[in-house]
């Protein structure tokens, strides 16, 4: 059922990234070349002349280089820049083209770039660039630079291409007019001719170029990234303008190096208002035949998530067992004679063995028993879907409604993880909303792939909802499925992993009608287990559940589930990297007690790093229950309907280089949780930017829940308490409730003294003098005695002694829309703890989340 379910996903680049949208590539009017370089020659320093005539400059000389039929520039140490201009060629209104490849990804760090440059003189340049992190993500930005000072004109992340070591790929960049200059880019695969511009922008401001100027390619590797080359081909230069012709400029146009690096500076004024706190409704994608839909990130600084289905290529070990949709019974698991069903092929695997499943939907559920460590993978390029639905027909009409006796299910509708149990009645214990009562009922339809609402009687059936009869077996529609494609789920789970140390790979997973008890579409039920390039979407609750230790999840897409992305418990020793969690509840079950992107519980030594949770109806990432030891870092949590970040109940985190924006609860809420490290996060929007808050539950009291049962009691590591939290250069603003900063201890038994709270390098914004109400709320700690309420910042800093060095501004924001600090926001930073330098890859203090 997808019952009052939002619309998938909005087209949120006019709000989050102003500038990346997708234009048709129109033909250019005139297309004179002035450089076509395939680079047939060889030179060991610099590019020598190309066929045409074309030299160039080139700066270090002795890092450029051709040879084989593509030249070379080679950064030989982190920071380095590497130039190559042809000489002689002035141009204004252009198309640039070159083939860039990377015979090895960068090891660590931010990556590197690589840049066509356009209208290089005296008075700067536009530098269109790709950068390529070290798992292969592309980003791509334009760029202006006026002596030395760059200014993002716009980006975008491009997740339909991961770059590979040693496979090629072609930037292109398309410049046009003066008083208006429009900037045009792309970069795709070779081969893939694609027939729009996937970044659009104009710059109108003062400073924009409006003369003929040099071109140019251009590397830079980023400081936190060892020395590499780079390799490009098929170098083209074309004029756009009817008289264009080669000139020799008369002076150097620009100094070899620019004197930064090319991660911009975000312009002082934002081009677009921000976005509202609340969450744009989104829209619904046009999904693939075959495919899932193309999950929106706009507005994160990673392309996080899984592969698209029937893009990853992973090796074939001897000996694997096949599997086929189209395998006959009699089948051995030969790739000449696969078996026919995943299953099939599971209770023959001896432990050890790898399933190779081929292109196609496969209609099951699966259990790989305890005893068995097995990897289930795609075959190299074939799309393989788990689809938990099917089709259904035999429609008869009857008085405005269609009903098909074909239909012959009974899911549970439990609304708890106990079978059987009825809904809490308690104030943050009861699952249902009253709005959607219908929730937890696992039933989906959907018509021509659109979802239709559940309604509970037949009474209420109208247009665009189902309903359905269980006691006489028969399923309602409020629409005509005349001519029209109707599938409803018919399984409830995907996979169970019962053997210690699976491994699921490669593969799509979608549409079960997965009960809330059970746990999960796809359940870790043995410790051991890698779910990597996976896509879950369109479960009735949680997409993955994680009960077991040592458990890996890469590049995992989960979006749309009814209840939860992602829960864990007893999940030790769980690493979460490069996840994306999109739009889950999207059955919109109550915030509590779970909902939303990633929900942990009683689980230790914990790590989430470059992962985006986007959008989801509740928390972003909640911590709940006896958490201990977890790291939150490079991460981004944006326009959640709940808390960006809860710390409940838990204890040491470092949550560290974050992007929390425009969450409609908390951004991050830290409850009865201490050894916080809070630096180098952004933190805006939410109802109170930074809240913590301390409450009467006692780790020392059995009868609370949230106990870790295989830990002593009292847990001498769990104390439960808001203590040594540490919070430092950290950018917090924009609330939209009645406290920007806030510390409480309802109990009122300490101070932040007392607990050692200490607070200092941050830029803390509020939008006026009295809005919010409070700048700070600051606990007393003496009993009956409400705490201080600053609404002014001087007063705070005076009576606390706390924010020695931090920067308070009223009345103007400080972070542009994707979370970049505007000219003139700063502080003091302060030095890194030796935690946070380890986590962030450098001791150099700055400022409010890291941008690559």
């Amino acid at each position: 059922m997808r019952k009052n379910t939002l619309p998938l996903i909005a087209s949120l680049s006019a709000l989050l990234l102003p500038f990346a949208v997708v234009t048709p590539a129109a033909a250019d009017t005139t297309d004179v070349v002035l450089v076509q370089d395939s680079m047939d020659r060889t030179v060991k320093a610099g590019l020598g002349s190309a066929a045409d005539g074309t030299t160039y400059d080139a700066s270090p000389v002795a890092s450029v280089s051709v040879a084989n039929g593509t030249a070379k520039l080679n950064a030989a140490a982190p920071g380095a820049t590497v130039t190559a201009r042809p000489v002689g060629v002035a141009v204004g209104d252009s198309t640039q083209s070159t083939a860039f490849t990377l015979p090895q990804l960068p090891k660590s760090g931010s990556g590197v770039y690589m840049s066509l440059q356009s209208r290089l003189t005296a008075d700067g340049f536009y530098q269109t660039q790709v950068r390529v992190d070290p798992k292969g993500v592309v980003l791509l930005e334009t760029l202006r630079v006026n002596a030395g000072v760059q200014t993002t004109l716009g980006y975008t992340w491009v997740p339909e291409l991961r770059v590979k070591a040693g496979v090629p790929f072609v930037l292109e960049t398309r410049l046009a007019g003066t008083d208006a200059v429009t900037i045009d880019a792309r970069v795709s695969a070779v081969g893939a001719k694609p027939t729009s511009w996937k970044l659009s922008v104009t710059d109108r401001a003062a400073k924009r170029l409006k003369a003929d100027g040099r071109t140019g390619v251009r590397l830079y590797v980023s400081r936190s990234t060892p020395a590499l080359g780079v390799l490009f081909d098929d170098l083209r230069v074309a004029s756009n303008e009817e008289d264009a012709t080669p000139t020799t400029p008369t002076t150097p146009t620009t100094p070899t190096t620019p004197t930064t690096p090319t991660t911009p500076t975000t312009p002082t004024t934002p081009t677009t208002p921000t976005t509202p706190t609340t969450p744009t409704t989104p829209t619904t994608p046009t999904t693939p035949a075959g495919g899932a839909p193309a999950w929106n990130v706009s507005g994160a600084r990673t392309a996080a998530g899984a592969a698209a289905v029937g893009t990853t290529k992973y090796a074939v070990p001897a000996g694997a067992l096949f599997v086929s949709p189209s395998g006959a019974a009699s089948g051995t698991g030969t790739q000449a004679a696969p078996f026919a069903t995943v299953q099939s092929a599971v209770n023959s695997a001896a432990s050890g063995s790898t399933l190779v499943l081929r292109g196609g939907t496969y209609h099951e559920s699966v259990v790989v028993p305890a005893g068995k460590k097995l990897t289930i993978q795609s075959y190299p390029g074939e799309s393989v879907w788990f689809d938990g639905a099917s089709t259904l027909k035999n429609w008869q009409a009857a008085s405005g409604r269609w009903f098909s006796a074909d239909w012959k299910y009974d899911f549970d509708s439990t609304p708890s993880f106990t079978k059987g149990e009825a809904d809490g009645t308690a104030a943050g214990w009861r699952w249902l909303n009253a709005a959607h009562p219908m929730a937890a009922h696992p039933e989906q339809v959907w018509i021509d792939g659109v979802a239709q609402v559940e309604v509970a009687s037949l009474a209420n059936l109208k247009a665009g909802t189902f309903f359905t009869d269980v006691a006489n077996d028969r399923l309602y529609l409020g629409s005509d499925p005349t001519g029209h494609s109707v599938k409803t789920s018919t399984l409830t789970k995907a996979l169970s992993l019962r053997g210690e140390g699976a491994v699921i790979r490669g593969i799509g997973i979608r549409n079960y009608a997965t009960s809330v008890w059970m746990m999960g579409a796809v359940t870790v039920e043995a410790p051991k287990a890698t779910i990597e390039n996976v896509v879950i979407y369109d479960t009735a609750s949680t997409g993955l559940f994680v009960g077991a230790s040592n458990a890996t999840v890469r590049d995992v897409t989960l979006a749309r589930n009814g209840l939860m992305g992602l829960g864990a418990n007893y999940a030790d020793a769980l690493v979460i990297d490069d996840l994306l969690a999109v739009e889950n509840n999207a059955e919109h079950f109550n915030t509590s007690p779970v909902s939303g992107g990633v929900k942990i519980a009683k689980s230790r030594g914990v790590t989430v790093t470059d992962s985006a949770l986007l959008r989801n109806d509740g928390p972003g990432i909640w911590l709940d229950q006896s958490v201990y030891d977890v790291r939150i870092s490079g991460s981004d949590i944006i326009e959640n309907r709940g808390a960006g970040a809860f710390l409940e109940l838990s204890q040491k985190i470092d949550f560290v280089n974050n992007l929390v924006l425009r969450n409609v609860g908390n951004g991050v809420k830290i409850n009865n949780t201490g050894g916080v490290n809070l630096w180098n996060n952004t933190i805006i929007g939410g109802d109170r930017a930074v809240n913590i808050v301390q409450d009467s539950r006692s780790a020392s009291d059995a009868s609370v829940p949230g106990h870790n049962a295989r830990r002593p009691f009292p847990d001498p590591t769990m104390p439960w308490l808001i203590r040594d939290i540490s919070i430092g250069n950290n950018v917090i603003g924009e609330s939209a409730g009645n406290c920007t900063y806030c510390v409480e201890d309802y109990t009122h038994r300490y101070t932040p003294a007392q607990l050692n709270i200490r607070s200092d390098g941050n830029v803390i914004q509020r939008n006026s003098a009295a809005a919010p109400t409070w700048f700070v709320i600051w606990s007393r700690g003496t009993a009956n005695v409400n705490p201080y309420v600053f609404t002014t910042w001087a007063n705070y800093r005076t009576t606390t002694g706390q924010d020695a060095n931090s920067t308070a501004v009223e009345g103007r924001k400080v972070t542009d829309t994707s979370g970049r600090l505007l000219a003139g926001a700063t502080a003091s930073a302060r030095t890194l703890p030796g935690i946070v330098a380890t986590i962030l890859g450098s001791t150099t203090p700055t400022i409010g989340a890291r941008f690559p």
